[in-house]
């Protein structure tokens, strides 16, 4: 007599199994290792200084004679605070600012340098009292520290354009994590309540 050797499990069942049982490995792991957003932050308070400059140019400068050279251009001041997450030292490396301008153009702002921040206030003396501590390139923020100052940008857009901007984003940038990206919507309209 002989007996006829059958497998108990059919293939197909077990191909499913080694599916499920690999997937609820990898699935416990992440589950495991899994921390969240490593940085969260805020933009504290935000505002722009318009400037409008008008200088006529002579026949011995090279432009049209008589013509005027308007220049249009916004600094533009974020406070802002900035959270570490983790349990390992951030390296914050860089800071943009993006505006965003009714039509949905985008233009972006690398922060003002150190000494290109205390520039800053020296050229505009009215905005001398809002000067607040710079935030910091190139520094390493330990786990769980806070860091609050203040990023001036600069835009070559009229006042009408930032007044009536779609949005305007702080990123700051981060070696080995993702970038952070301080959203703040447009600006409350006038006569609207809040």
């Amino acid at each position: 007599m002989s007996e006829k050797s059958e497998s108990s499990i059919h293939p197909l069942f077990a191909v499913l199994a080694a599916i499920v049982v690999s997937a609820g490995i990898i699935g416990a792991y992440l589950w495991a290792t899994w921390t969240g957003p490593v940085h969260a932050g805020e933009v504290t308070s935000l505002s722009g200084y318009s400037i409008h400059r008008e200088l006529s140019t002579g026949s011995g400068l090279g432009g049209v004679n008589g013509g005027p050279n308007i220049t249009d251009e916004v600094i533009v001041i974020a406070n802002v605070r900035i959270r570490s997450t983790t349990k390992l030292p951030l390296f914050l490396q860089d800071m943009y600012g993006n505006l965003t301008l009714p039509n949905g153009q985008v233009e972006q702002s690398l922060a003002a340098s150190g000494s290109d921040y205390r520039k800053v206030f020296v050229a505009y003396p009215a905005l001398a009292q809002q000067q607040k501590s710079p935030v910091p390139r190139d520094i390493t923020m330990a786990p769980g520290q806070v860091v609050e100052g203040q990023l001036v940008f600069h835009f070559p857009v009229t006042a009408a354009q930032w007044n009536g901007r779609k949005g305007f984003d702080v990123d700051l940038r981060f070696i080995h994590q993702n970038d952070l990206v301080l959203h703040t919507g447009p600006p409350p309209q006038q006569g609207a309540s809040q």
